[in-house]
């Protein structure tokens, strides 16, 4: 218990929760659990926030105003396939859960929560992806680490944008096959219509970043990541 209580101080979490009462009280157990805990009302803020601040793990409700638990979940699923999940239900809701079986949760906690369940299943949840996620070699003196989100060069820190990241996952995780426009328009910006010129932007800003040309364009079709030296450890 006590190493899984250290392991969870040194992370963040996201929590979302409509109901008031049950989001004060799970807000005030995690932020003794948690080194940062970020909270949402709903949905469609969650997500917001999961994009300005990555954090390391969700835990959300499932029937929430604006945007479900369900629907939240499969939106960052577009680009992100390593973060930590844990869906929240009560017993009348464990129907809906069949529906969250392709969206790869790390599990379920039934409300009321008891504290011994909910730290173990956080835990497990975090390890998971220091046990799972690996290093991703793009070329020489080029590196992503799906573990800690980041790109190397030469084993220093490359700064990236969140489209430009979430472009990079994109790719990574369809490593030499060809990704469409639409597909990138898609995952990248999935509530908006967005031009071509926009994608075509992003992708000239990635390329610039990897410093080598590993982004190959797919005449009027789409891009494709194309790395001989590219392996998954």
């Amino acid at each position: 218990m006590t190493h899984n209580m250290l392991l969870l101080k040194s992370k963040s979490i996201l929590y979302a929760e409509d109901d008031t009462i049950t989001r004060t009280e799970m807000a005030e157990i995690l932020k003794m659990l948690f080194g940062k805990v970020y909270i949402a009302i709903d949905g469609e803020e969650a997500y917001r926030l999961y994009e300005d601040e990555s954090p390391d793990i969700l835990l959300t409700d499932i029937k929430m105003p604006k945007k479900d638990g369900l629907s939240l979940i499969r939106q960052i699923r577009y680009t992100d396939y390593e973060l930590p999940i844990i869906l929240m239900t009560s017993f009348a809701e464990q129907e809906l859960l069949l529906n969250a079986v392709n969206l790869s949760i790390d599990g379920y906690l039934v409300k009321p929560v008891e504290l011994e369940k909910l730290i173990s299943m956080l835990s497990k949840a975090i390890q998971r992806t220091h046990h799972d996620l690996g290093l991703v070699i793009l070329e020489q003196h080029l590196s992503y680490n799906s573990a800690t989100k980041e790109l190397y060069h030469n084993g220093e820190v490359v700064p990236l944008g969140i489209k430009e990241h979430e472009l990079l996952v994109l790719l990574i995780h369809n490593s030499h096959k060809t990704v469409t426009k639409e597909e990138i328009g898609k995952a990248l910006w999935p509530l908006d219509t967005i031009c071509e010129s926009a994608i075509k932007n992003i992708v000239l800003r990635l390329r610039k970043k990897l410093g080598i040309d590993i982004i190959i364009s797919v005449r009027g079709i789409g891009y494709r990541l194309e790395s001989h030296k590219a392996q998954t450890l």
